[in-house]
């Protein structure tokens, strides 16, 4: 995904004109570049574009602070969700609030992912470049890898970047052929991925209901939860240890980014396609409309899904209905965005964690961890019993950081006159040297 400011490069036009109208060949070359960005608008920014990438990296956190909170990890989360929280009103409002935010900012993000590949390209035909498209793209998609590499290693072992890598770049190939490929290819890996998930969200339907034994009246390190050299990780191991622990079962922790590949593949083009369509645009109010429609009817089922809190349930919520839900979401970010809907203070705040995202992905939950994980206060292992208001009281607490950090690097840097990748961000600012090097 772009971490810079977002413009509107060649935009809609760009994309029909590039292939030939709905279902015809990708122009190629310098003179057919030309042809496809001259009709197009000047570039400015499109504030939408920030404010829902924003949300998209902020509202990561919504899901992520359930890990860093529950006693065992990412681990102990898979085998007991609801761990260190009293049955009833507890438990209830975990599965509420978690299903807020379970899935949706994965999915949008990868939205927003795919058009930033989208607008690289289009940028990369206005250019006129001599280079091949994905000899431009590769070094970003490389950095990119290396950063979610070393996330992954040092701070979190959900990390999505490198994932998101890997997928942008098969995007990228895929977006310079033709918008009838893209096409084709969405709806493939979208069917591919619909027909795995179900069959798997059967089989978990037919497996028994476990005894208990795995730990679910746990709140601290037990035997019953999984042990690292005889040592719950999470609550015991230094900083250096928990990287090792990673990297020792990352075979398990890359499961995820692996698992979800057709599924990035189809978000990443639809998101790519929604842009080309004119959602952040006003000529894209029937767009809008229609995947508000998606979100809306499938947000009722989401919900559902996440109160019955079934294994199934979870899995068809985290990886179906999830991202029916984000393409409303999307479209009413748009549209709360372009009829200025929403209020200045969020409009900014997620603005400034937008042109920041890389930053803000990496910082929340290395801040995270540094409040939960035992290297750090370890305040999930001193505080078993109030899981629950930490978590609330944790998301606020990073949220508010993260964002207060945004805005203060960039109100400096306007200050000093900064402008580019360093006014954005410190990763966006080393990301940008590094691809200087590179390229």
């Amino acid at each position: 995904m772009e971490t810079s400011p977002t413009r509107s490069a060649a935009g809609p036009a760009a994309y029909h004109e590039r292939s030939g109208g709905p279902g015809g060949p990708a122009a190629s070359g310098g003179t057919a570049a030309r042809d496809a960005t001259a009709a197009a608008p000047a570039r400015r920014r499109i504030a939408g574009l920030d404010i829902a990438r924003g949300a998209a990296v902020l509202g990561t956190l919504g899901t992520n602070i359930w890990l860093f909170t529950h006693p065992a990890g990412l681990l102990g989360y898979i085998l007991d969700p609801a761990a260190g929280l009293a049955e009833g009103g507890q438990t209830l409002a975990f599965q509420v609030l978690s299903s807020l935010s379970n899935g949706k900012f994965l999915s949008l993000l990868m939205m927003m992912f795919g058009i930033g590949v989208f607008l690289q390209f289009t940028a990369w035909h206005k250019r006129s470049a001599r280079r091949g498209w994905l000899r431009t793209y590769a070094p970003r998609a490389g950095l990119l890898f290396l950063d979610g590499l070393i996330n992954f290693i040092l701070i979190a072992e959900f990390d999505v970047l490198m994932g998101y890598a890997v997928t942008g770049f098969i995007v990228a190939g895929i977006i310079a052929t033709s918008q009838r490929s893209a096409r084709i290819w969405a709806w493939v890996t979208g069917v591919v991925h619909v027909f795995g998930i179900g069959l798997l969200s059967l089989l978990l339907l037919t497996q028994p209901e476990g005894s208990g034994d795995a730990g679910s009246e746990l709140t601290g390190p037990a035997a019953g939860w999984p042990l690292w050299h005889g040592i719950n990780p999470y609550r015991e191991a230094s900083f250096t240890e928990l990287a090792l622990f990673r990297l020792d079962n990352s075979l398990i922790f890359r499961a995820e980014p692996i698992f979800t590949l057709a599924m990035g593949i189809c978000l990443f083009l639809i998101g790519a396609r929604l842009f080309a369509g004119g959602i952040f645009t006003p000529d894209g109010a029937r767009l809008r409309r229609r995947c508000l429609l998606i979100g809306a009817t499938a947000a009722p089922v989401d919900l559902m899904l996440g109160i019955i809190g079934s294994p199934a349930a979870i899995f068809a919520q985290r990886y179906l209905t999830a991202s029916l839900v984000a393409i409303g979401l999307l479209a009413l970010i748009a549209h709360a965005s372009l009829h200025r809907w929403i209020p200045r203070a969020i409009e900014t705040a997620c603005a400034a964690a937008g042109r920041m995202s890389l930053s803000v992905y990496v910082g929340q939950n290395l801040l995270a961890g540094a409040l939960f994980l035992g290297w750090g206060l370890d305040l999930t292992g001193r505080f078993p019993e109030a899981r629950l208001a930490l978590t609330i009281i944790g998301f606020v607490i990073v949220l508010a950081a993260v964002i207060a950090f945004a805005l203060a690097w960039q109100a400096i840097a306007a200050r000093r006159g900064v402008r580019g990748p360093a006014a954005r961000g410190p990763l966006e600012w080393l990301t940008h040297l590094a691809l200087q090097k590179l390229t």
